[in-house]
């Protein structure tokens, strides 16, 4: 096991997202979630793992099935796992209006994501009874978060979880050319720093 500043999670997470094709802003935000999950003992790595591996077989909030988020209808599931991410960015962009205090959502991809994501907010998930679920359906509070325990543990990860982690984050490097090099990225053939 390798011991990780919480510096160093949020950094990996953010390139792996990247990596796994999420935009910039979304990556960041996953970066800040990896953050605030690695440190409470749930297996963040395993669920960032998961999130790479899934991120684009994952599908949108469509206008539809938010539409009745805000009438405050049944969900009904698309034909393919919500992405955590994506919904969690439009709950906190343009939160529903909730009424009785909570909105239901079904088929739900990771949805420890989506918990994580939801923190920084007045709207939270209701227990997760098996965070690293691949799906599960979820119940959005709006209001006071019940507290949580405080934990201080770093975040860690196995070697071989660190390494197929950091092949997604290869992903966002910039190929090294003849040119580039000459131009003093790298070290060059004279290193003098």
């Amino acid at each position: 096991m390798i011991d990780l500043s919480a510096n160093e999670a949020e950094t990996l997470a953010a390139k792996v997202a990247r990596g796994a094709g999420f935009s910039w802003g979304l990556s960041d935000d996953i970066g800040r979630a990896a953050r605030a999950i690695a440190p409470e003992g749930e297996d963040w790595s395993q669920a960032l793992l998961a999130l790479a591996r899934a991120g684009e077989a994952f599908e949108a909030p469509n206008l539809d099935r938010v539409a009745r988020w805000r009438r405050g209808e049944r969900d009904v599931a698309g034909a393919r796992l919500l992405c955590p991410v994506r919904t969690a960015a439009l709950l906190l962009d343009d939160p529903p209006d909730f009424r009785e205090g909570s909105l239901e959502i079904t088929h739900v991809g990771l949805p420890i994501w989506l918990d994580a994501l939801l923190r920084r907010s007045e709207m939270w998930i209701a227990p997760l009874s098996r965070p690293l679920v691949p799906c599960d359906d979820v119940t959005i509070r709006l209001g006071a978060r019940p507290a949580r325990s405080a934990v201080t543990r770093r975040p860690v990860i196995e070697e071989q979880t660190l390494a197929t982690l950091n092949a997604y984050a290869a992903r966002t490097y910039v190929p090294e050319s003849e040119r580039s090099r000459r131009r003093g990225a790298g070290g060059g053939k004279i290193d003098d720093d």
